[in-house]
């Protein structure tokens, strides 16, 4: 009897503050986007089972909804570097901790997750796994268009800052890619909000040639008011930034994202917490945080404080460095 290959894995989401648009390369590594945001301590979670046959995959989704186009597009993209893993029939059961279209980078933790848990179960040392799967997500997200810089980012963890375009990891060792991103950390609890109804796919935006030139625009002034000294003292220029940001690109002002930083700033008033809401991109959703590292924040007082009885909630934590 033949025995199957089990693996498990998990990966956090991540919350886009400020980006750029960098795809001209025509090879995806080289392509995604400089710009900072969050790691989340919440995101996917992936349990595959191959059995010895015909290749094929079965996708099941709990939780929220996923995107079975890009776990299809995983699996060629591994199976390009292990051949391997054909020989089998993959059973693949996705546990979504948080919505996908909301600007939570769900569709990179996804695929990080994905490729991690095939790996293992064929038994690809951890250290080697792990590098690998984040080239394996970037390239399936740059060829999707899914997304850009999510997975350069989740690669850092904490609150990144990404300085070069591109996958974390490439080539035949693995031990550096094009993309280059730094994080920090500290312990910080943060609320996302979220409207009940999908938001927009990434590509509708990073696709559009228009919006791709004001985002960039944008992007590349609000990474220059950003401090070299990556840190703790970054983080009120990191939240001036964002707002300058969305301000500078206009999209504040598409799909009613205006309307919801209103609203929950409207309810951060009420509560009298000392936070900070912020868009996350390309959601219709939005992120509340401390506004001073220094002074603690009760997002209890400020859910109680949001009206709007059709928005979702989650209280969620900062993913610590990589």
């Amino acid at each position: 009897m033949q025995i199957p290959a089990i693996g498990h894995a998990s990966c956090g989401g991540h919350v886009t503050l400020v980006f750029t648009v960098e795809d001209a390369s025509e090879h995806p590594h080289m392509q995604g986007s400089r710009g900072a945001g969050i790691c989340l301590s919440d995101g996917c979670r992936v349990s595959v089972k191959g059995v010895l046959g015909e290749w094929g995959t079965d996708i099941r989704f709990n939780g929220f909804e996923g995107s079975e186009r890009l776990v299809k597009e995983v699996m060629e993209v591994i199976s390009d570097d292990l051949p391997e893993i054909k020989d089998r029939f993959w059973t693949i059961a996705v546990n979504n901790g948080l919505p996908t279209s909301q600007g939570f980078g769900m569709s990179a933790a996804l695929a990080i997750a994905t490729s991690r848990a095939v790996q293992r179960s064929i038994g690809v040392e951890y250290e080697k796994s792990l590098r690998r799967s984040l080239l394996h997500a970037h390239n399936s997200e740059r060829r999707t268009s899914s997304g850009l810089g999510d997975v350069c980012g989740i690669s850092a963890g904490g609150i990144e800052i990404r300085t070069s375009p591109g996958a974390p990891y490439h080539g035949n060792n693995l031990e550096r890619g094009p993309g280059s991103s730094k994080g920090w950390f500290h312990p910080m609890e943060i609320l996302l909000i979220w409207p009940k109804e999908r938001g927009h796919h990434t590509r509708s935006y990073i696709d559009d040639m228009e919006w791709k030139i004001k985002i960039t625009s944008a992007g590349n002034d609000a990474i220059r008011s950003l401090t070299d000294d990556w840190g703790p003292a970054s983080w009120p220029a990191l939240l001036s930034s964002a707002r300058n940001f969305v301000e500078d690109c206009g999209l504040i002002d598409d799909s009613g994202r205006r309307d919801m930083l209103n609203l929950v700033e409207s309810a951060i008033t009420r509560s009298e917490q000392e936070a900070v809401a912020s868009l996350c991109l390309l959601g219709n959703s939005a992120i509340v945080t401390q506004k001073l590292l220094e002074v603690p924040v009760n997002f209890r007082l400020i859910e109680e404080s949001i009206l709007l009885a059709d928005l979702e909630k989650k209280l969620v934590r900062i993913a610590p460095i990589s």
